[in-house]
């Protein structure tokens, strides 16, 4: 085993290229999921029935936020050593401070939750974990998906930028932007793509640099400080998706092809780890299961150089709305799934510095 992935990583570098621009480009090809290492976890948690998550992140190996799917607190804090709830956060509901449209993300020490549908951010400091308050507020005066903040700045993905040779549609837009919230450099005018471009964002916290991983198509971008891209990671998984362009607002396109590329991602000092799926459908077929994929999923660890160290598949981690999230060692890493089988939340552990 150890072997064919010594030989996957010799066709990455053979199949590493140059864009025209200067960005080094690497395709993945597909060795990395044939001759991926098969790892099992460390430990599971099995979180009780009674808590209705879908999701939850992990902080410093202790506490996990779970990611609710009901109509009183947004999330729950599980202490993964004690086996029980020790708080609960941000109330559903209209008033200060509470949420309707929540998407969350851990940054570094910081639990950040963009309310979607309210245009505000809340900072969460983890250290404060179980009974942290928001620390910090921020108002969001545009619609993004994938949005983090970077000091006293946001840092967004663009909603307008979008490439596409077969459309003919090249909006000449920045793929992301910093931001004080209410400042944007798009042009409005070109067509809408935040139902398309969609994806995990993270930043180096040393260094600035910058790694979006692209849900529906297999590509990893890495960007400097400045945001000038250096790297792009494409594959291993290719195919065209077709799209649609309808009122100045972009969509795929119904009789097409969809896949699932990269569904998490979460990074430490050292690495970064995605989440990948792989999967391609066709968009009108009723028997597609949106929930599950029909695969284990994999795990791709990268340097923030871009170069990819391992691959692994997750035996038994099979559900398309996993969330990834750092140990407090580098090298170590958590995976929230939903049992196929109970319904209920799992978070499994894994040591990946074993394999390295």
């Amino acid at each position: 085993m150890r072997k064919m992935i010594f030989a996957a990583f010799l066709t990455v570098i053979l199949l590493s290229g140059c864009k025209s621009d200067g960005v080094a480009v690497t395709d993945l090809p597909p060795e990395v999921l044939t001759g991926a290492t098969v790892i099992e976890p460390e430990t599971v948690y099995e979180l009780p029935d009674t808590v209705y998550a879908g999701s939850a992140f992990v902080y410093k190996d202790r506490y996990a936020v779970c990611v609710m799917q009901s109509n009183d607190y947004s999330a729950e804090v599980y202490d993964l050593i004690e086996g029980k709830i020790v708080g609960r956060m941000l109330h559903y509901g209209n008033g200060p401070q509470e949420v309707l449209f929540p998407m969350f993300a851990l940054v570094g020490d910081t639990l950040q939750v963009h309310d979607l549908q309210k245009g505000k951010m809340y900072m969460v400091p983890c250290d404060g974990f179980p009974d942290a308050p928001i620390a910090r507020q921020m108002d969001i005066g545009f619609t993004t998906v994938s949005i983090i903040s970077c000091g006293d700045s946001l840092l967004s993905l663009n909603p307008y930028y979008f490439e596409n040779d077969d459309m003919g549609i090249h909006n000449g837009e920045p793929l992301l932007f910093y931001t004080d919230g209410k400042k944007v450099p798009y042009d409005s005018s070109k067509p809408w793509s935040l139902n398309i471009v969609q994806g995990g964002l993270t930043r180096h916290p040393g260094n600035g640099r910058v790694v979006f991983a692209d849900l529906s198509v297999s590509e990893v971008v890495f960007l400097d400080e400045d945001l000038v891209e250096f790297r792009r990671v494409t594959g291993p998984v290719h195919g065209s998706i077709d799209y649609v362009h309808v009122n100045g607002v972009l969509a795929y396109d119904g009789s097409g092809m969809g896949m699932n590329a990269y569904l998490s991602l979460c990074s430490d000092r050292e690495y970064i780890y995605l989440l990948y799926d792989g999967r391609r459908y066709a968009m009108n077929d009723d028997t597609v299961d949106w929930e599950y994929t029909d695969h284990d999923l994999y795990l791709f660890q990268m340097d923030w150089d871009g170069e990819l160290l391992g691959s692994y598949v997750l035996k038994g981690v099979d559900y398309v709305m996993s969330e990834l999230s750092c140990g407090a060692e580098p090298g170590t890493v958590y995976v929230s799934a939903v049992s196929p089988d109970e319904g209920n939340l799992e978070i499994f552990f894994y040591d990946l510095r074993k394999y390295n």
